[in-house]
C-alpha cells in the first residue's frame, strides 16, 4: 500500500511565514525582534537595488520573500546562537540607516542587482528544497 504525499511538496515550506511562538518554540525568543527588521531590511535593500531599473522591478518580490522566509529561518537559528541576533541587527541597521550607499550602488549598476536578486531567489528555493527533502525522507 502506498502512502499519499499530502503536503510534502516544496510549497509546504512556504505555508507558515510566522511560526508559532507558543510554549517552547525556538521562534519565541528572539522572534519578531529579529524577523521584523530582517523583513524590512531585505525589502528595502531590494527596493533600493531593483527599483531604479524598470526591468528589475519584478525581482523585488524575491527580496520580500527572502526577508520573510529566510528571515524566519535565521530568526530560529538566532534562538540557538545569540551572536547571530547581534549580526542580523547590525546588518539591518546598516540597511536602514545607510540607504544612500545602497541606492547609489543600485542606480549605477544593472547587472549586479540582477545577480544579487538571482542569488536570493536561488538560496530561497535551495533552502525550500532542503527543508522539504529532510521531511520527505522515509525509510523503506
Amino acid at each position: 500500500m502506498r502512502q499519499q504525499k499530502s503536503d510534502l511538496s516544496v510549497f509546504s515550506y512556504f505555508r507558515h511565514p510566522f511560526p508559532s511562538s507558543e510554549g517552547f518554540s525556538a521562534y519565541r525568543m528572539p522572534g519578531i525582534a529579529v524577523h521584523g527588521p530582517l523583513i524590512l531590511a531585505s525589502s528595502l535593500a531590494g527596493f533600493l537595488l531593483c527599483w531604479p531599473h524598470t526591468m528589475l522591478r519584478p525581482l523585488l518580490i524575491l527580496w520580500v520573500l527572502g526577508g520573510l522566509y529566510l528571515g524566519r529561518d535565521l530568526t530560529i537559528l538566532c534562538h540557538y546562537n545569540p551572536l547571530l541576533t547581534l549580526l542580523s541587527w547590525a546588518v539591518s541597521g546598516f540597511v536602514l540607516f545607510k540607504p544612500g550607499v545602497i541606492a547609489n550602488f543600485g542606480r549605477s549598476h544593472v547587472l549586479v542587482p540582477a545577480l544579487l536578486s538571482a542569488v536570493v531567489g536561488i538560496v530561497l528555493i535551495a533552502v525550500a528544497f532542503a527543508f522539504t527533502r529532510e521531511r520527505n525522507t522515509t525509510p523503506g
